[in-house]
Formats: structure tokens, sequence, C-alpha cells
């Protein structure tokens, strides 16, 4: 199964390809399957244009075709969020069905990795250990049965920082790590690899497998492997690579979703 479950279109105010455009394009890469996941931030200080309006989304969606391509609705659902705020986004998800929700944070107190406030006065260990724990305070507040993935642990990475080495390496987070993964296991959710992250890297190492090992060790089974690709050249960009390092870290199997219900495929 060739897929990659996340991808942006103009959908996403982010993102001026249409979605048709990246269809072409996982057409013609021999795709089996994508999944769209178009942002879905609500009460988020950037704007509303960051608000998809899911009722148009799932009407636009519902007009996409492939002979090739199976082509699946997801959304990303965006966790960075003050509590009062968790049961709108709660009844937003439950509105509509979806195949596949990838939880992701984006900012924290309003800044984003893309602000170099983000990193002020914080080691780049700092910053992560931060970020991590933002999305578990986000995750433990959205009901388990409204999302499917936890995506790019390693975000602040691909920020306006000015690290030379600015991966994410399981010591920097060790506690922060496991809370998230001990939290997430047994409820049968799983982690994201996405591969925005190795855009930037250079002659860097691809970064991953030690804290993937750990949610190995802690029993985490399956991931699911997204590009984050807002445009086509980056659909499955360095796939090859990031599977290869679940492999050697002991991640059995990679999903693919179907109304929210995994399937699973062998690493």
């Amino acid at each position: 199964m060739r897929c990659d479950y996340h991808l942006h279109s103009s959908i996403s105010t982010d993102s001026s390809t249409s979605p048709v455009k990246q269809i072409k394009q996982a057409e013609a890469l021999g795709l089996d399957e994508i999944c769209f996941t178009e942002h879905l931030e609500i009460h988020y200080y950037r704007g509303k244009d960051w608000h998809v309006n899911l009722q148009d989304y799932k009407e636009r969606f519902a007009r996409l075709t492939s002979s090739r391509v199976n082509i699946k609705f997801g959304i990303e659902a965006g966790i960075s969020l003050a509590a009062e705020h968790f049961p709108e986004l709660e009844e937003e998800l439950r509105s509509v069905q979806f195949d596949f929700v990838l939880a992701s944070a984006h900012s924290i107190n309003n800044i984003d990795p893309f602000d170099p406030a983000f990193y002020e006065g914080k080691t780049i260990a700092q910053v992560f250990r931060d970020y991590i724990s933002s999305i578990l305070t986000g995750i433990k507040q959205l009901n388990a049965d409204l999302y499917s993935s936890v995506g790019h642990i390693d975000f602040p990475a691909k920020g306006a920082h000015s690290e030379k080495d600015p991966r994410l390496f399981f010591h920097y987070a060790p506690d922060e790590i496991d809370a998230l993964f001990k939290y997430i296991i047994p409820l049968g959710k799983c982690i994201e690899v996405n591969t925005a992250t190795y855009r930037t890297l250079g002659k860097l190492e691809v970064p991953g497998e030690d804290w993937l090992r750990r949610y190995v060790q802690l029993g985490g089974e399956f991931v699911t492997f997204g590009s984050d690709a807002h445009s086509p050249e980056y659909i499955t960009y360095h796939f090859d690579e990031a599977m290869a390092l679940a492999r050697r870290a002991g991640v059995k199997y990679y999903a693919t979703f179907d109304r929210m219900v995994p399937v699973f495929h062998k690493l």
C-alpha cells in the first residue's frame, strides 16, 4: 500500500494548490491511497481563515475523483486550544464522518515555530520539552474517539530557529515523550512520522529512530506516514527513508484508515 496520509490543498488557507493537482501528482507517483488533512483550527490566533468550513469541505471533497488513487477524507485538527474551546472542536469533529483525524499542535501561547520568539531564551531541547508537553495537554482534552494519530511531534525543527542541528532527539525530552506515548498507546492511537522536517536537513541523517524505538518499547506498534505536502513536489517526500527508519526502530505496521477504523499494513 503506497500512501500519503498528510496532504493539504487550497481548501486550507496555507496552500495554493488545487486538490486536483495533488491527486494528479499522486497518480503520477503510482500511489494507492492519499488522505487530505485540511486545517481545522478553531479560535486560532492567525484568524478565521484557518477554520475550514467542514460542510463546504465535505461537498468539495465529494466531487473529487480518481480512477487510480483511493482518496480519503481527513482533517488536521488543531489542539493548541484553551480548555473551554474543546467542546466546540469536538462538536465540529462529530458533525461529519471522517476517515482520519490527525491531532496536531501548531503553537504555544499563540506563538508558532515560524516566529523567532518561539525560541527566544531557550535551548532547542527546552523548546521540544515545552512543545511536546503542549501536545499532551491538548490531546488529553480531546475525546479519544475523535482522533486517529498525533501529528509531527518534531514540528519545531522546521521553524525560524538558528540551530545548525534542530533535530528532535529522545534525550532532549525523555520525560515528556514518555508521558505522551504512555497516554496515547493504551488508547489505540499512534504517532505520525512526518517527513516535512527532512526538507531542511542538508547532510544530516534523517531523525527519529531513537524516539520511535522508545515508542516501540512502550508498546507502540504502528504509525502513520505523512509528507505534510502543501504542493505536489513534496508528496511522499523521502518516504523510503522514513519507512526504513521506522523498521529499524522496530515499528511493525503503518496504518491507513476507513471511517476512523485503522487498516494495518506490515512494514
